[in-house]
C-alpha cells in the first residue's frame, strides 16, 4: 500500500523508502505535480508525572485553562490527528488534507507557508506583522464561531495558505484538548496559546497588541471571555515580581501577554 499510494502521487520510490526508514518522525516529500506532502510517522508518549503535576497546579490556583492536555503518542495520536483534522476541514477551516494513513503512519498535504518564519524574519517590515497578527486573530476566531477549537494554538503551527492573501490555516492536532476541559475552555486556552507564543514579536507595540487582543473579545461567546479575563487576573502576580529586568524576553512576552488579557476587564 505504501509504495502504491507514493506511486500515485508521484513520489520517487526512494523517497518514500528512505522516509519511512528514517529515525525521523516527520519528513517532506515532493510529488510530481510539485506540490509537497508531509509523512508523520509515532512519537513516544510524554511522561505521565509532567501531567499530574501540572494538574495538581492547576487544582490549587483554580486555573483550568493551564490544565495539562495528554499526548498519548503512538498510533491513538495519529488517528487523534486524523479525525481531527477531517472534522475541521468538514467545517470549513483551512487544515491540511488527510492524503492516505496506515498503521503507524499518516501523510498530509502541505497547508502553506510558516506564519512564524515571517514573525522572525528581520526583512518583513512591522506593518505587515502587525496584518499578520490581526489576520492570526481573525482566523481563530472564525474557528471558534464554527463552534470548533484548535490543539497546540501557538503561532508556530499557524500557516498562510496563499502567498498573495492574508487566509491563515493550521497543523498540529495530535491531541484533543476536549479530553479534559470543556469547549469554551478549549476555546479560551486557543487565545492564551497564540497570545503567549506571539507576544514576544510585539513588545515595542503593546498598544496594538493589546487592541487586536480586545477586537479578538469583542462578540465572543461569554463563557469564553470571562474564562480568560478571570485567568488574566489570577496570573496578575507574575507581572508584579521584583527584578524584572534581570528576568529576560520571556518574561516581558508572558508580561505583555498577561496585560494584554488582564486590560479586558478594565
Amino acid at each position: 500500500m505504501e509504495m502504491s499510494i507514493a506511486r500515485q502521487l508521484g513520489i520517487e520510490d526512494s523517497l518514500w523508502a528512505e522516509a519511512m526508514a528514517s529515525k525521523e518522525r516527520i519528513a517532506a516529500m515532493t510529488g510530481s505535480n510539485g506540490q509537497t506532502f508531509w509523512l508523520k510517522k509515532q512519537a513516544p508518549a510524554r511522561g505521565v508525572w509532567r501531567y499530574r503535576a501540572l494538574n495538581f497546579f492547576t487544582r490549587i490556583t483554580r486555573l483550568p485553562l493551564l490544565k495539562a492536555v495528554p499526548q498519548l503518542g503512538g498510533q491513538v495520536a495519529l488517528d487523534t490527528e486524523r479525525e481531527r483534522l477531517l472534522t475541521l476541514r468538514k467545517a470549513g477551516v483551512f487544515v491540511p488534507k488527510v492524503v492516505a494513513h496506515d498503521s503507524g503512519w499518516l501523510l498530509i498535504a502541505d497547508q502553506g507557508a510558516s506564519v512564524v518564519a515571517q514573525f522572525k524574519n528581520p526583512d518583513v517590515d512591522h506593518a505587515h506583522k502587525q496584518a499578520l497578527l490581526t489576520a492570526c486573530l481573525r482566523a481563530i476566531k472564525a474557528v471558534h464561531k464554527k463552534e470548533q477549537y484548535l490543539s497546540q494554538a501557538f503561532v508556530r503551527n499557524m500557516v498562510q495558505v496563499r502567498p498573495d492573501e492574508l487566509d491563515m490555516g493550521f497543523i498540529d492536532f495530535e491531541d484533543d484538548p476536549l479530553a479534559v476541559m470543556t469547549l469554551a475552555e478549549a476555546q479560551a486556552r486557543d487565545l492564551l496559546l497564540f497570545v503567549d507564543s506571539v507576544a514576544r514579536f510585539f513588545l515595542k507595540d503593546p498598544e496594538f497588541f493589546e487592541a487586536q487582543i480586545a477586537q479578538f473579545i469583542e462578540g465572543h461567546d461569554e463563557e469564553v471571555v470571562d474564562l480568560l479575563v478571570t485567568t488574566a487576573k489570577r496570573l496578575q502576580w507574575v507581572t508584579k515580581v521584583p527584578f524584572q529586568s534581570l528576568l529576560g524576553h520571556d518574561y516581558q512576552k508572558l508580561k505583555l501577554a498577561l496585560l494584554a488579557l488582564r486590560h479586558l476587564a478594565d
